[in-house]
């Protein structure tokens, strides 16, 4: 009778702890009773609650008790909580601090991979050897970066670097590339542009259309046109995404590239396929519009916030910003909020550099 009991108190919650408590309450982002659950465990020298503390305050923007945590955590030992210093001082681009607690945290493979990133540009041979063991050990992007260097740079000389990377350099160029093609605080759009590249012209269709993506966004002297033509190469290969993109150039684009009948052909054969990007995008056209012709793309206010809340409800970020920024109220707005919220959070777990915590 006890075991049944006991069984049903596990499997109610009744035995959570208190740490347990406020992870789930962290994990609802319910910073406020998170806090208060942590607190006590924080003042007693529980280092998984500071770890945990430190980043309740760094999504409540309290930049000191950020900071107090992570060291007082990392300071006894505890190794997520330096690491996650080491990437709070490298968001803050204090490189030297991030080295420091990088190191103290090297027995992490995310710590031996974000040393490498800090040596890769300047002692390439010191980078690998931080890649190399959680490349080993199954982390994707330390293989892809250990990989992708040689093309980079030509130095490919050593042979258990050959043999981890024998026909990996072009997913490698992807996953770098991506890597890479981030906000300022992690990214370099130069080498972005260089990985993806050769990504794409050895025939990945992923890697034409961001390497058209961000061809388009960077808007050099031909770089619409430039754009337009990988996005091209990605369609005919099937790229959804890329037909999208192209579509958007021949209806918006510059004077040699527009071509507005063929946009909206496009645009809309990418509907049929269910594309949350087309709904976006033929949103966005109907509510400004955008008719060139009778037979192009007439306004209709309506229809066209339907398309963009279909593709909001498939979770598309650029459809949910713009309900946010375009008329949606109340719960509507609330809905909106918590579903972005969500999708950065996610969003930011994919991420190689990211900050770890104990779950329960």
């Amino acid at each position: 009778m006890m075991r049944w009991v006991f069984m049903l108190m596990v499997s109610t919650g009744l035995m959570a702890t208190p740490y347990c408590n406020a992870y789930l309450s962290y994990e609802k982002d319910d910073y406020i009773k998170a806090k208060k659950e942590l607190d006590p465990l924080a003042f007693k020298g529980n280092t998984k609650a500071q770890n945990l503390l430190a980043l309740v305050n760094f999504h409540t923007q309290n930049d000191g008790a950020t900071r107090k945590w992570f060291q007082n955590a990392a300071v006894k030992g505890d190794l997520k909580a330096a690491y996650n210093l080491g990437l709070y001082y490298y968001n803050k681009g204090n490189i030297k601090q991030t080295e420091k607690w990088m190191r103290v945290a090297q027995g992490l493979n995310e710590a031996k991979f974000a040393l490498g990133i800090l040596f890769a540009g300047s002692n390439p041979q010191k980078a690998k050897a931080f890649f190399y063991i959680p490349a080993m050990d199954g982390n994707t992007h330390a293989k892809a970066h250990l990989c992708a260097m040689p093309v980079l740079n030509g130095d490919n000389n050593n042979e258990k670097y050959r043999q981890l990377c024998r026909g990996s350099e072009v997913e490698s160029s992807l996953i770098t590339g991506k890597f890479y093609d981030t906000p300022k605080k992690y990214g370099s759009v130069s080498k972005a542009l260089y990985y993806l590249k050769y990504a794409a012209d050895q025939g990945n269709v992923e890697a034409m259309n961001r390497y058209g993506t961000l061809l388009y966004k960077r808007q050099g002297p031909s770089d619409e046109e430039n754009a337009l033509s990988y996005f091209v190469k990605a369609s005919a290969l099937g790229n959804v995404d890329a037909k999208v993109n192209a579509a958007w150039i021949y209806y918006v684009g510059k004077r040699w590239t527009r071509k507005p009948d063929l946009g909206l052909q496009e645009l809309t054969a990418a509907l049929k396929q269910n594309s949350t990007k087309a709904k976006l995008y033929m949103g966005i056209l109907m509510i400004r519009g955008s008719a060139f012709s009778s037979g192009t793309v007439q306004q209709n206010i309506p229809r066209g916030f339907e398309y963009i809340r279909e593709a909001a409800a498939q979770n598309d970020v650029e459809a949910i910003q713009y309900m946010i920024n375009n008329g949606a109220k109340g719960e509507a707005l609330e809905r909106y909020q918590k579903q972005l919220n969500k999708y950065y959070k996610d969003e930011n777990r994919k991420k190689a550099l990211h900050f770890l915590v104990d779950g329960c």
